[in-house]
């Protein structure tokens, strides 16, 4: 058999591997060339040790076959090249299949990819994964308490890891795949923020409380019902979506969607690009949001407070994130509970929000190119059912606040003027 064995860089690939090669195996069962990294055992076979991160790391592989690949820290180098390798599998033995393995902690360049395709097997990029058959993927999770030989001789370990901040202590006690190096929404969890099935409320309780829908138009179109009680809390409780079907089957699918769910007469907040006339459509009637609201759906147009909209993103982006927030005390008992939670069958929602990236050049905003319209939806229909904030009392003597006023007047002439 040929095998390879890959990590991101040499010094983590000696530190790790090299290192300790010589000392695992003795020397009549293989030999190591240091100068080739290449080990050979006494019945022919051959482990190959490797590394990279870039592109051109990888064209030298690029001409071999191996039976096996294997990965270590899976998350240290970006996907495309890991599908590169995997082209690589190949045996000239009938009595065998090839195979790719890794092991790898949460975090890291690929990890909102690696997540998808290995522990959650949803949510894979069709054009990076066409072929993606998630029954040929096998993810196992592991923990530092399935080491039970390495807290045996080394038992401050648990100690060490559970002084860790929350946020890496969840990594990597806890093993949890939902926190990465930039992440938007970082307070995430899903333990915490998603309402498991037994938990639903019946729908005439939900409808009893002030009900809205949300939605993102285009060629993935979602929709996403929400209900905020007394103490502005807000449970989003059901989800459409639909991908690459025409407008009329949108319609009609989303009215019967509504319908099931007896959800007819909710109004839900669209975005204003479906009030834009499609290319050379110069009937009116013909809008979108016309189509939608003469088939019975009722819809409005989002109130965007600013003009700006990159600033509006951004108090949306803010607002959510509020309302995501939650703490815990030593124990692990929440104390602070989050003010956003979602029905665990709106899937796509839930798929998405932990998974979307931080602007590079704006820590405030999301990057943008990713798939964000289920989050689209959410944040038309949260900015819609938020309380809106309390007036603070203008406390400055009369004569400063008819000044304001002055002013005011001469900007709005000076508008009207220009």
């Amino acid at each position: 058999m040929r095998g390879l064995l890959i990590r991101s860089s040499f010094p983590e690939l000696e530190r790790t591997h090299l290192s300790r090669v010589i000392w695992d195996l003795p020397e009549r069962v293989c030999s190591y060339n240091q100068q080739k990294h290449i080990l050979k055992y006494c019945n022919g076979s051959v482990l190959e040790f490797g590394y990279g991160d870039k592109k051109e790391d990888f064209q030298q592989y690029l001409s071999a076959e191996y039976d096996f690949i294997l990965v270590d820290e899976l998350t240290t180098i970006p996907f495309e090249f890991i599908l590169m390798l995997k082209m690589r599998l190949a045996s000239s033995r009938s009595d065998y299949i090839p195979f790719f393995a890794a092991a790898s902690n949460p975090g890291g360049v690929s990890h909102v990819e690696v997540r998808a395709f290995y522990v959650r097997k949803k949510g894979v990029n069709p054009e990076l994964c066409p072929e993606y058959d998630p029954s040929e993927v096998f993810f196992l999770p592991a923990t530092v308490y399935d080491n039970q030989i390495l807290i045996g001789r080394d038992p401050g370990i648990l100690k060490r890891l559970k002084a860790l901040p929350e946020r890496e202590r969840k990594k990597y006690l806890d093993g949890n795949w939902d926190i990465f190096e930039g992440q938007f929404f970082d307070e995430w969890f899903e333990d915490v923020h998603v309402i498991q099935k037994e938990d639903y409320l019946d729908y005439h309780i939900i409808l009893g409380m002030n009900v809205l829908g949300g939605m993102d138009y285009g060629n993935v179109t979602c929709v996403h019902f929400g209900a905020r009680d007394h103490n502005g809390n807000i449970i989003i409780f059901d989800e459409y979506l639909a991908e690459n079907i025409t407008r009329t089957k949108k319609i009609a699918e989303q009215k019967k969607f509504q319908k099931e769910r007896k959800l007819e007469n909710v109004y839900i907040q669209a975005d204003t690009n479906m009030w834009i006339p499609d290319a050379f459509d110069v009937d009116y009637s013909a809008i979108a949001a016309n189509e939608y609201i003469e088939a019975g759906i009722n819809l409005t147009k989002v109130g965007k407070v600013s003009s700006d909209n990159r600033k509006y993103r951004i108090n949306c982006n803010d607002t959510i994130r509020d309302m995501l927030h939650w703490e815990s005390d030593e124990s692990g008992k929440i104390k602070v509970h989050p003010k956003l939670k979602i029905y665990k069958r709106c899937r796509k929602l839930i798929e998405t929000l932990p998974s979307l990236q931080t602007d590079d050049k704006n820590v405030e905003d999301i990057a943008d190119k990713q798939y964000d319209h289920p989050y689209d939806s959410l944040k038309y229909l949260v900015m819609a059912l938020v309380r809106p904030k309390e007036i603070t009392p203008d406390t400055r003597p009369q004569w400063l606040k008819e000044m304001g006023k002055r002013k005011k007047r001469t900007r709005q002439q000076s508008y009207m003027a220009v």
